[in-house]
């Protein structure tokens, strides 16, 4: 399992995940950060995250 992270440019606070999907608000000032790009919470490198069609896309393949 992965962790996330995001950083709020509102409080300057790091906001902490182990989803990909999904509304993502800042725990400390509520600020909107589900359009902010992912970082691995270790390594802070950017997270390529794929988009929902893309793995609806991909299971069905996988399933065939």
């Amino acid at each position: 399992m992965s962790v996330y992270r995001k950083n709020c440019d509102r409080c300057n606070r790091p906001s902490f995940s182990s989803s990909e999907a999904g509304e993502w608000l800042c725990p400390i000032c509520g600020n909107d950060l589900t359009r902010y790009p992912f970082f691995n919470a270790i390594s802070l490198e950017k997270v390529a995250i794929m988009s929902d069609w893309k793995k609806q896309k991909y299971k069905k393949m996988a399933n065939s």
